[in-house]
């Protein structure tokens, strides 16, 4: 009789290791694909910033400008749209607004 129980609590435990198994690799699964869209996100974003640059190299308040307008157009091009939760009206010591919002990749996902 103990044998016919400890194949039933063998099968039992193989069972639980396989669902145990199953959760475990879906769930890593779901946050690689997490981790791989934000990957791309950023990759986007800094290719876009590259290119921003590209167009308009400097620092001054005028390149700011025209590099963030180039971002405005590089993402929406790929697809992306700026969320509302990031401010465009951010002090910055005594400068009117700070640009660098533009080009955090957090502020931009996928449309």
């Amino acid at each position: 009789m103990w044998i016919g129980n400890a194949i039933i609590g063998l099968i039992l435990l193989a069972l639980a290791v396989a669902g145990a198994w199953s959760w475990y690799d879906s769930h890593v699964k779901s946050q690689s694909k997490e981790m791989e869209t934000a990957a791309r996100e950023v990759r986007e974003t800094a290719e876009c910033q590259l290119e921003a640059f590209k167009l308009r190299p400097g620092l001054t308040e005028t390149d700011l400008e025209v590099q963030a307008a180039f971002m405005d157009i590089c993402m929406a091009a790929r697809g992306y749209v700026f969320l509302p939760d990031c401010t465009e009206a951010t002090p910055n010591a005594g400068r009117t607004y700070n640009l660098g919002y533009k080009f955090n990749s957090i502020c931009w996902r996928k449309n």
